[in-house]
């Protein structure tokens, strides 16, 4: 009986790792498929407001959906940027 449940908790172990992996690797993948451009910060911008440029020019994109894909493309934890700063931008 003990010899089961050591097996059960190997799988289960064993599955855990997997679905953890195949988490951080699917991340990974969703940040590699978007297409991107290098934008270097100007005074007075926000992601915000570089979202919203975006949003216009992709005729109407969800202004929030772009600024989690800028988020996620720098891994940014923060949307806080600065003047001079090196950021990517989605390309849609």
């Amino acid at each position: 009986m003990k010899k089961v449940k050591t097996i059960i908790l190997d799988i289960l172990f064993i599955l855990v790792i997997i679905l953890i992996f195949n988490i951080v690797v699917n991340k990974q993948l969703a940040k590699s498929d978007l297409k991107y451009k290098e934008y270097t910060v100007k005074i007075g911008d926000t992601i915000w407001d570089i979202a919203s440029k975006l949003s216009i020019e992709n005729k109407g994109l969800y202004i929030k959906n772009i600024v989690n894909d800028i988020k996620n493309l720098n891994s940014f934890e923060n949307v806080i940027i600065y003047e001079g700063q090196k950021i990517l931008i989605p390309v849609y």
